[in-house]
């Protein structure tokens, strides 16, 4: 196949492969069948094979050599992308397409399927025509070539490849780091004031709409809500660090019974602590020997260890013990 063709030229010469298909062709079609029918018994779908069977039965087996494909764990916005990259000489040889798993991995199949349809669409593409592909009619990479083929492979197979795969409800289940605006926009939809982000970047100069909206508003944003720490970050902390963000859970390390502190309001030891038949004497030695033993028992309940260097303190002294010990 000759390079550099236009998107419409490279989309007829797909076309063309469906009207007369080869045995590969064949097999790779009557492949791809089985593994759609097997959704009931397996959820999931391996994209290497499916893309293998995809370039043979669509694209003429050009994308394998060219092409590298994987999940992406970062990928939040949209379900895939292609991306057209230089080789170490500088040339646009080398194709990479990503899928997201966060949005993809709790949808159903064919979502993914289509998705990677989608962007095998484009990586053919990318193979026929280089960089023009994304200088296309529509600037998108999905002008008339684009649509030619992707609904060529619809009624083909039965796909359902659109121009878009962005699913708006996983998109924003990610966009965990939020910012409202002090100005009037607040009150000004659809936004009203909101900036919702998958990453940690503050509204800035850097965006596009940010000197209109100086203009129009005026106002500041103020980070309101973000996902926390992961848990590899929290790993990464120092123990000091860490100790830090538990400081208010120590009260929940020790709970004294309630008896025990009845006990040690008026002097005298509680029922849990003596035989239930046995009354109270008006022995000194022995009154003060269960003085001694609640006393010890009280100091046990209390006993616990530093949350950073797990040096034994009491519930009382843990707080002296983090100032001096640890500069808290």
């Amino acid at each position: 196949m000759p390079l550099s063709l236009s998107d419409e030229d490279a989309a007829a010469q797909a076309i063309a492969g469906l009207d007369a298909p080869t045995d590969a062709q064949r097999d790779a079609q009557a492949q791809v069948g089985r593994i759609l029918r097997d959704e009931t018994s397996s959820p999931f779908v391996d994209i290497h094979e499916l893309f293998a069977l995809f370039d043979t039965l669509y694209f003429s087996a050009t994308l394998g050599p060219r092409v590298e494909l994987s999940w992406s764990s970062r990928l939040t916005l949209c379900a895939g992308i292609c991306e057209l990259l230089k080789d170490s000489q500088g040339k646009y040889t080398r194709i990479r397409l990503k899928l997201s798993e966060p949005l993809l991995k709790f949808r159903p199949r064919f979502d993914t399927v289509n998705t990677l349809l989608h962007e095998s669409i484009h990586a053919y593409f990318f193979v026929t025509s280089s960089w023009r592909h994304s200088r296309d009619d529509d600037q998108s990479g999905h002008g008339a070539g684009f649509q030619m083929l992707a609904s060529a492979i619809n009624a083909h197979g039965g796909h359902d490849v659109t121009i878009y795969h962005t699913f708006h409800d996983e998109v924003d289940s990610y966009r965990t780091h939020i910012w409202l605006c002090d100005g009037p926009c607040k009150a000004t939809p659809p936004y009203f004031g909101f900036v919702k982000r998958s990453m940690n970047r503050a509204p800035g100069k850097n965006d596009s709409w940010w000197s209109q909206h100086q203009a129009d508003c005026g106002g500041s944003f103020t980070k309101i809500a973000d996902p926390g720490l992961t848990k590899k970050q929290i790993e990464s902390l120092s123990a000091k660090d860490r100790a830090g963000r538990q400081k208010n859970k120590i009260d929940r390390w020790i709970k004294a019974a309630p008896s025990s502190i009845e006990s040690s309001k008026s002097g005298t030891p509680s029922s849990s602590w003596n035989d239930a038949n046995q009354e109270p004497t008006n022995s000194s030695a022995k009154r003060s020997r269960s003085t001694d033993d609640i006393a010890v028992i009280q100091r046990k309940r209390t006993s616990l260890t530093c949350p950073i260097c797990d040096f034994p303190v009491t519930e009382e002294d843990v707080n002296d013990h983090l100032d001096s010990a640890h500069g808290m």
